[in-house]
């Protein structure tokens, strides 16, 4: 298909709109944590710091105590990813692979909970944690950040699953392997730009978690990064420095998976486009 030089232009201009709008609020945060406060305040505000500073990272461990909750965000984090991709990967394979009476049904109840706001299930949740005794624990937060993820896992990877070629499972069998072996052996290490794609996304839906955390957390033992930096609110004043610093401080994990991975995460996405 081809486009006149008119649209082509047209189509720069709109991709170059559409990647100022998603850098914006990345670039002010990052611009602001390298203000002074007075400078924070300017109006016109100065996209470029008048005068770099480093203070407002240097207060999330010294003032703000930041270095409690990422130990507590990296736990949540990594725990509901593994968790996660463990058990989606043997549904979607199990959803792909057998029939079974409301498979149709339950899969798009599945769909169902991952368009649901994840506010709605906190006060079930809670009083779930409650009765359990598990209100103010980080296995609490893992649960809620899981029934968010599973969803995404298990559809990403059945889609995934449908187009993967079943002479190569066929053959395995023929060799006397088991269902869970052919998973493992054959069809995982041909996987990899799925499961990364899946892994990502898991990690960052734990890495940012804010509403569970919020909800289930008392104290500081079970509060993650996304809390302490809503703290910084005190309600009489409000640290935007140290705020954006924080936001910046979190963004940088992600960012630095999300560049490892890139290529696996581009093959991951266009995965089932064609069909």
């Amino acid at each position: 298909m081809k486009f006149s030089i008119t649209k082509k232009i047209l189509i720069i201009i709109l991709i170059i709109i559409l990647v100022g709008m998603t850098l914006f609020p990345v670039i002010w945060m990052v611009s602001s944590s390298l203000k002074v406060d007075k400078e924070i305040y300017t109006i016109p505000p100065t996209w470029i710091p008048e005068k770099f500073t480093l203070d407002h990272y240097s207060d999330l461990f010294s003032r703000f105590h930041f270095g409690r909750y990422l130990p507590n965000s990296a736990i949540i984090a990594i725990s509901t990813t593994i968790i996660s991709v463990m058990l989606g990967l043997l549904a979607a394979y199990g959803f792909s692979r057998y029939s079974f009476p409301g498979c149709g049904a339950l899969l798009f109840v599945m769909l169902l909970v991952r368009l649901f706001t994840p506010a709605a299930f906190v006060v079930p949740l809670y009083d779930m944690m409650r009765w359990l005794g598990l209100v103010d624990t980080l296995f609490a937060i893992m649960i809620g950040v899981t029934i968010m993820n599973l969803p995404f896992v298990v559809w990403i990877m059945k889609v995934f699953f449908d187009d993967f070629p079943k002479e190569l499972e066929d053959a395995a069998k023929i060799d006397g392997m088991s269902s869970l072996r052919i998973l493992a052996s054959v069809i995982l290490p041909l996987a990899t730009p799925a499961v990364a794609t899946v892994a990502l996304f898991s990690f960052n839906v734990g890495w940012n978690d804010f509403l569970f955390s919020l909800s289930f957390s008392q104290t500081i033992k079970s509060m993650t990064a996304t809390v302490g930096i809503a703290s910084m609110d005190t309600g009489y004043k409000v640290y935007w420095g140290a705020m954006m610093a924080g936001g910046a401080f979190l963004s940088m994990p992600i960012v630095i998976i999300a560049f490892v991975l890139q290529k696996y995460f581009v093959k991951g996405l266009t995965m089932g486009a064609s069909r």
